[in-house]
């Protein structure tokens, strides 16, 4: 699924820069121990209407193999059918559905579907704009950090029960580039 980049009047289309863009996450482990790892490959476009907040919009898009726990043999594992199933679901999606202005000038609330492994599910970012500057070449460029907790089981990710916790914590880190 390739994200609409053209915008409307009035409209800034935000471009997420893959090399600046960490989706971090954790998850408990034999019950005292954590496993944290990230995803690599993220691209999305985030369209923002700055007269009317209600009318943005975000898509984003995570190649689920680019898993990294750094280990090698459990990154084949989460790959696998157990976890994510990378050979039948390539993708991690999220594509919003309401985006509204959240408790300060510097927040939204991002209300979207997140789909894993074929199952879909509603979740609501708040969402930081940590920066808004230029970058060296001359680029407008921004900065955004949110934080979300999902079930696994809800999206059909069972294996471990009882031995894997339930909870995984996500930390998504973005970059945005302002097309012109």
């Amino acid at each position: 699924m390739e994200p609409q980049k053209s915008a409307k009047p009035g409209e800034t289309v935000w471009i997420i820069d893959p090399k600046h863009t960490t989706i971090e996450f954790t998850i408990r482990n034999l019950f005292f121990f954590s496993v944290e790892g990230r995803f690599t490959d993220v691209t999305g476009v985030a369209k923002r209407d700055e007269a009317d907040i209600s009318r943005s919009s975000v898509e984003a898009t995570v190649l689920a193999s680019s898993i990294d726990t750094n280990n090698k043999r459990r990154d084949a594992h989460l790959r696998s059918s157990d976890f994510l199933d990378t050979e039948r679901y390539p993708r991690i999606i999220f594509q919003s559905v309401s985006v509204e202005r959240g408790t300060d000038r510097d927040t939204l609330r991002i209300t979207g579907t997140l789909t894993i492994r074929g199952k879909s599910r509603e979740v609501t970012l708040n969402v930081t704009e940590v920066d808004h500057s230029r970058s060296p070449q001359g680029e407008e460029v921004a900065y955004f950090g949110a934080m979300i907790e999902i079930d696994r089981l809800d999206f059909g990710i069972k294996y471990g029960r009882g031995l894997i916790g339930r909870s995984v914590k996500i930390t998504v880190y973005v970059q945005a580039v302002r097309q012109s």
